[in-house]
């Protein structure tokens, strides 16, 4: 047979915290993502009548595991 199985490294996956996500007095679109906010995924932010965004619009999930 051939030598025994032993365990490989596998990269950490950063994600970004989905606490960062809400936004008072308006909405949040998540863009390209599943149940985890991911690098390379984006969110999308807009306020409802009355409101003004004061920041970015849209905001991407960066590869140190913050928001850009």
């Amino acid at each position: 047979s051939g030598p025994p199985p032993r365990p490989h490294r596998v990269p950490a996956v950063r994600t970004c915290p989905k606490s960062q996500l809400s936004l008072e007095n308006g909405q949040v679109t998540p863009g390209a993502m599943e149940r985890v906010p991911v690098e390379g995924t984006w969110a999308e932010f807009r306020c409802d009548a009355g409101f003004r965004l004061v920041g970015a619009a849209r905001s991407n999930c960066t590869k140190s595991g913050r928001w850009s």
